[in-house]
Parts: C-alpha cells; sequence; structure tokens
C-alpha cells in the first residue's frame, strides 16, 4: 500500500510538473506571438498590473469591419459565444450561436450588460469596461466595474481586441485574474475560448464567401 501511494504521489507530481512546464504556457498563449502576449492592450490599464494574464489569437483573412459586428452581438441573450453551445446549456446558459450578423445587437456602450447566463444573476453577469467600434471590447464582472468607476483597480477583465494588418486582422483575446491560474478553470475556458476565436473566424469568412 505504501509503495502504490508513494507511486501516485510520483505520478501525480509529475502530472503536475507537466501542465504547469508544456500544457499551461501552451494553453496561456494559444495562437499569439510573444509581442502580442507581452503588449499592453485597451483596458490593461483597468486592471492591476501583477494579475495573471491569458492572450490568445487567430489570424482572420478580413478586414477588422467585417469582424466587429460579430464581436459586438456576443451574449446569451443575443448571438452566443460561437463556442459550443451545447456544453454552455449543460451548465444553464440558454446560448444559441448565430450565423448571421443581426443590426439589432450591433450597438454596445460602456455600462451596458453582456449575459453569459442570466440564471446565475450577477455571477453570470459582465459589464461593458471600454469599447470601439472596431477595436476592442473589455468586460468585466459587476463588482469591478464598480470599483473602476470608483478608482481603483479591476480584479480582473475580459477583453477582445483587432489588429489591422494589411487585409488581414488579428483577433485577440486577452483574460486577466478572475479564476486564471486554477488548473480546472484555465483548461475549461481555453477550449471554450479557443472555439469561440475560431468560430467567429469561420462565421466572418462563410459571411464574405456568400457575398455578405
Amino acid at each position: 500500500m505504501g509503495r502504490q501511494l508513494l507511486a501516485g504521489a510520483i505520478a501525480a507530481a509529475g502530472a503536475v510538473a507537466g501542465y504547469e512546464r508544456l500544457a499551461k504556457p501552451w494553453m496561456y498563449r494559444w495562437g499569439a506571438t510573444p509581442d502580442e502576449v507581452a503588449a499592453t492592450l485597451p483596458g490593461d490599464d483597468l486592471v492591476a498590473p501583477t494579475t495573471p494574464k491569458t492572450t490568445r489569437a487567430v489570424t482572420i483573412e478580413a478586414p477588422a469591419e467585417a469582424v466587429w459586428p460579430w464581436l459586438a452581438q456576443i451574449g446569451e441573450d443575443r448571438a452566443g459565444f460561437y463556442s459550443y453551445d451545447r456544453l454552455e446549456r449543460l451548465v444553464g446558459a440558454r446560448i444559441h450561436n448565430a450565423d448571421r450578423v443581426h443590426p439589432e445587437w450591433q450597438q454596445l456602450r460602456v455600462g451596458d450588460t453582456v449575459w453569459l447566463a442570466r440564471r446565475y444573476r450577477s455571477i453570470g453577469r459582465q459589464i461593458v469596461a471600454a469599447v470601439e467600434p472596431g477595436s476592442h471590447l473589455v468586460l468585466m464582472s459587476d463588482s469591478d466595474f464598480r470599483r473602476v468607476s470608483e478608482g481603483a483597480k479591476a480584479s480582473g477583465s475580459w477583453a477582445f481586441h483587432l489588429q489591422r494588418h494589411g487585409a488581414s486582422t488579428r483577433l485577440l483575446a486577452r483574460g486577466s485574474a478572475g479564476a486564471v491560474g486554477q488548473p480546472m478553470f484555465d483548461v475549461a475556458h481555453f477550449v471554450m475560448e479557443r472555439a469561440m476565436l475560431l468560430g467567429i473566424r469561420n462565421r466572418v469568412m462563410a459571411h464574405l464567401a456568400t457575398g455578405g
């Protein structure tokens, strides 16, 4: 029994070490260049600089103006998050991903709510902390938004940035603090956010291919 426990402990330690050394760095900067990971992006100044961050990215062969409408309409009660909506519904979110741009969902202002899951009330709610059409969208919790409104730093944020590269656009997602650093959250969030970035890219390209 003692040997089995020791072997189990060694295996567990190896798994943790492997996660920290290989999986975690890869997930935290999936698709992003070193310059993008190191860059200071809009909204970073609203969060304490020592908080852990993830930066993920995809290239979309389209101008930022073609990408922004899909980003502007995210939310449970709007276009969804273009990820695995069946999984999201399993945890209580009433999400159905949209496959077209909805003109009625294009207006976003600071202070607006973007719902992750309305059934969870305040913890399922994100507030628009900064927004510039065609450039960036910064979300954070209700409590963090109140802190920022009072001149303090937020404990975390979830932000999306469009960077123009000729005729293409780099779509970046930056998460900071919150549950970042907890392995179960890190893995689940990586799976869903990666699918979201690819989902936006695929919808933009399909829309353009059909003459949209």
